[in-house]
């Protein structure tokens, strides 16, 4: 029987799928943080941004836009799932995409019809294999739908 090595095709796709997942949660866990430097740590530095009303250029700019929409919040909680992902291991240094839904509950105390606001949708990213481990190299959010108090968001989000 032979060994088989991580570098091999199936364990490396299985190693990169979780790191790739992982790293999709790290952009939750910051976001609700408010953790801006850990935000960055999910992105290249050349990433790009596509939000439903909003799309930044570069690193800098998407943690700038996330701050600036976050930061009214009392409480955001982004809860992530259904993540699905395809390895492009042929390409050097590594590519792939994700897919991946979310529900996030935004909390605004001060708002006047309630404070609660959710959001769902999805997020859609490229990515690439770094000498630091994946980068997010574009994400695109998509709400899909949304319910509550819309009085909470500084900037409206359109929803599909």
């Amino acid at each position: 029987m032979g060994t088989t090595s991580v570098e091999s095709g199936p364990v490396r796709e299985l190693l990169d799928r979780a790191a790739i997942t992982e790293l999709i949660y790290t952009v939750a866990r910051a976001m609700n943080a408010r953790d801006w430097d850990l935000l960055a740590t999910c992105y290249a530095p050349e990433a790009v941004g596509d939000c439903s009303n909003a799309t930044a250029d570069g690193r800098e700019a998407i943690i700038a836009g996330a701050k600036a929409f976050l930061d009214p919040f009392d409480a955001t909680q982004h809860l992530v799932g259904n993540v699905q992902i395809t390895v492009d291991a042929d390409t050097r240094p590594g590519t792939a995409t994700a897919h991946a839904t979310f529900i996030a509950q935004h909390v605004r105390a001060e708002a006047t019809g309630g404070g609660h606001y959710i959001l769902g949708g999805d997020y859609d990213d490229n990515l690439r294999r770094t000498d630091e481990g994946w980068k997010i190299t574009r994400r695109r959010i998509r709400g899909t739908w949304g319910d509550g108090d819309s009085s909470v968001l500084s900037l409206p989000v359109p929803v599909a």
